[in-house]
């Protein structure tokens, strides 16, 4: 039997789902392609992100050991952008330090946008290094979306450009041999929503409902959403509102102009307390109205589509790689194509999204892992 050990130093949001997705449906890959195999995951919260990219590695390492999970052969590990892999593998047991680590990018410092609410100051090269060291130190990298593979390696040759001679050379080249995408898979229990003939309506009968169900961050482009609801306000076309995701201690302020401003229109405001009734208020919503400026995969924008939504997607970031052209809008017409959806809202889509079921992201997780 074949042993993974995934290593997952931010537990919440995508990384802990991905996690959950990947222990549950590898092996059953494994079962299908006529071998046994064991996946175990160590996990640190999700939280102090900085300090878990500067000192996880060691810290799983201790979980392991405490654990007793050091006692017998391991054949990978699969670690996650928020892990420094030098400091992870010279932390190991020497008799685990020549075991292939494979490292996963959900996201990374090098191209994640710069805060645009918060303090101007110096960008800390520091953490976006220890991504591009991991990178050459792994023995495979996996990147979520051929998107994020893409902005990561072209911003390398710029990026080294800034350090002092000597520096490592073929930066680039050397990581994009070992490159690939495997994209995270989509739970189940959004398909099967999708699937069903009759959707729930917890919301009851009204105006469609429009769906914010991201991160309450910058990055998702509240301001915009803002403009879009402003814009189909204005133009007299009735919808109620479902803020559903997850919020953190600093919330931009557009949050608070959107809970002035459609008070009266607001059937969900925060987050929901359990997967379940997460599924089902999605499933309720008629409209998913995307306005992100930084998506490196997009998973809360593939669930509005997997529960068969009206997607009104940028035809930019990851998202031509999941949506065809009758999703896919200019940033620049969002509004507009907003407000058309809000007047024709057709019957609930079919699932446009099952190539991202677990299933068959872990077949191919699998057939990449040992059969190469």
């Amino acid at each position: 039997m074949r042993r993974i050990v995934l290593l997952n130093p931010y537990a919440t949001s995508s990384h802990a789902q991905w996690a959950r997705g990947m222990v549950r449906e590898c092996p059953l890959a494994a079962q299908r392609a006529g071998e046994a195999a064991c996946f175990e995951s160590y996990a640190l919260p999700g939280r102090h992100w900085k300090w878990r990219m500067s000192a996880s590695g060691m810290a799983l390492v201790d979980r392991m050991k405490e654990a007793g999970a050091l006692e017998q052969d391991i054949d990978c590990f699969i670690a996650t952008d928020m892990m420094d892999v030098g400091q992870f593998r010279s932390a190991l047991p020497p008799r685990f330090r020549s075991v292939p680590i494979v490292l996963y990018f959900h996201e990374n410092q090098l191209t994640f946008p710069a805060h645009s609410e918060g303090p101007k100051s110096a960008w800390d090269r520091h953490y976006a290094f220890m991504n591009v060291t991991s990178a050459l130190l792994a023995d495979q990298v996996w990147f979520n979306s051929a998107y994020h593979k893409e902005v990561f390696l072209s911003a390398l040759p710029e990026f080294m450009s800034a350090f002092p001679a000597p520096r490592p050379r073929n930066v680039a080249e050397d990581i994009a041999l070992k490159s690939e995408v495997m994209p995270i898979g989509i739970d189940e229990d959004v398909l099967e929503c999708g699937a069903l003939s009759g959707r729930p309506r917890i919301y009851g009968e009204g105006p469609p409902v429009v769906v914010w169900n991201h991160r309450w961050e910058y990055d998702k482009g509240p301001g915009a959403f803002l403009e879009g609801l402003r814009a189909a306000d204005a133009a007299g076309l009735p919808f109620r509102l479902a803020m559903l995701g997850q919020s953190f201690e600093r919330v931009p302020q557009a949050f608070d102009h959107i809970q002035s401003e459609f008070s009266d229109r607001i059937v969900q405001w925060g987050h929901v307390k359990s997967r379940t009734e997460y599924v089902e208020a999605l499933g309720s919503c008629d409209i998913a109205l995307v306005t992100a400026h930084h998506d490196f995969f997009g998973l809360s924008v593939l669930e509005a589509a997997a529960v068969g939504l009206t997607m009104v997607v940028p035809c930019e970031l990851a998202y031509p790689e999941h949506f065809g052209p009758e999703v896919l809008v200019p940033r620049e017409h969002l509004n507009q194509a907003f407000c058309t959806s809000l007047q024709d809202l057709p019957k609930k889509q079919s699932t446009r999204v099952v190539h991202y079921s677990w299933g068959e992201v872990a077949d191919r997780v699998w057939r990449r892992l040992f059969v190469v």
